[in-house]
């Protein structure tokens, strides 16, 4: 089979995991779009043997002739399915018209609180226009896409993402402490319930508990109020800042477990690179978590509020042994379901149409 894997610097890490394995069994050319050619986009390019594309801005017309040129590349190579991480405005009306059969998938299928700009847009239209081409990111999102719709779309379920373990370029052992260290990691968005774990960490300070718990992400809503929040805590440290991709694996190892306390989720990057990193999770009751996260053996669910995530917070503090019982289950469980290589026959065989 000769497939082209169509993807952006936007998921520079699961696409590395994806098309790292599927280039072992089939014919498979890889694009990487991008505003720039940076030092990362270069290494994955190498390292993957990819053809960087530049991108430019949609409010720029004349991005349309770079988007048309792209497009006509691809159908010269005349490959038996066209698989896109996503799609711009422009080259969704290309596509349609030149490519006969193609792949492209949605990754938020419901659009997360205050989404907006031409991401969003794409999406809207890719299911407005191209629905039949349409391939999703987890069973919890085709479920939701068939409520809509009707029928299910191709499910390309997210793999674990061993992206920044293997470019970190760290060797050391996992960092001890004294204390649990819990951390949130990933953009603050409205939708991650940043709320729900402050009022449980704020549970755990008033019983004078032992504990760390740090935040990693740039604040993306009602930053002055979250800092305020955020000052009367002893034992919760706030990095509101970009993370490097090689710092993300630094940041799993020197911490022990993550929480996420969402209010919203079909799919979880941060999730999966646990699962690499061999890093337990605490995680709200919604469907998108139990698709990926058995309760009690790859990890634990809280039913949603701050008083049950505190309470799961303080099980881990009276039992830390019980954060090595789960790491051996992610091995044993979440590998076994979820690992590229378990999952690549199920990729092909999605880029085969009846």
């Amino acid at each position: 089979m000769k497939a082209v894997y169509v993807t952006s610097e936007s998921y520079i890490d699961h696409s590395y995991t994806i098309a790292q394995e599927l280039k072992k069994h089939i014919d498979l050319t890889v694009f990487l779009q991008g505003r720039e050619k940076t030092q990362e986009i270069e290494n994955w390019c190498s390292k993957l043997n990819a053809v960087f594309v530049k991108r430019n801005r949609f409010r720029n017309p004349l991005s349309i002739f770079g988007e048309l040129a792209f497009i006509l590349k691809i159908k010269k190579l005349k490959a038996d399915i066209v698989w896109f991480n996503t799609l711009t405005v422009y080259q969704l009306f290309l596509v349609k018209m030149l490519i006969n059969r193609f792949l492209v998938t949605v990754h938020d299928f419901e659009i997360h609180p205050r989404g907006t700009g031409h991401g969003n847009i794409s999406v809207r239209l890719t299911l407005k226009f191209a629905r039949e081409n349409v391939c999703v990111v987890s069973k919890t999102q085709a479920n939701m896409f068939k409520n809509s719709f009707g029928f299910k779309p191709k499910v390309f379920q997210l793999p674990i993402i061993d992206y920044y373990r293997e470019v970190s370029g760290e060797t050391a052992e996992k960092s001890l402490s004294n204390k649990i260290r819990f951390f949130f990691f990933g953009s603050i968005e409205e939708y991650k319930g940043i709320e729900i774990l402050l009022d449980a960490a704020e549970i755990l300070e008033k019983k004078g508990i032992n504990f760390s718990l740090n935040i990693y992400g740039k604040i993306k809503y009602s930053e002055a109020s979250i800092i305020q929040m955020l000052e009367s805590f002893k034992n919760v440290t706030l990095y509101n800042e970009f993370v490097g991709y090689r710092e993300v694996h630094k940041i799993y190892n020197q911490n022990d477990v993550l929480v996420l306390p969402y209010k919203q989720v079909t799919q979880c990057g941060p999730l999966m690179i646990a699962f690499d990193e061999l890093v337990p999770a605490i995680c709200s009751d919604l469907d998108g978590f139990r698709e990926y996260l058995e309760d009690g053996v790859s990890g634990i669910i809280f039913n949603n509020s701050p008083e049950d995530l505190a309470k799961k917070l303080i099980l881990f503090i009276d039992n830390p042994d019980l954060i090595f019982k789960i790491k051996n289950n992610i091995k044993k469980s979440a590998h076994e379901k979820f690992s590229i290589s378990k999952q690549w026959k199920s990729y092909v065989e999605n880029f085969s149409f009846q």
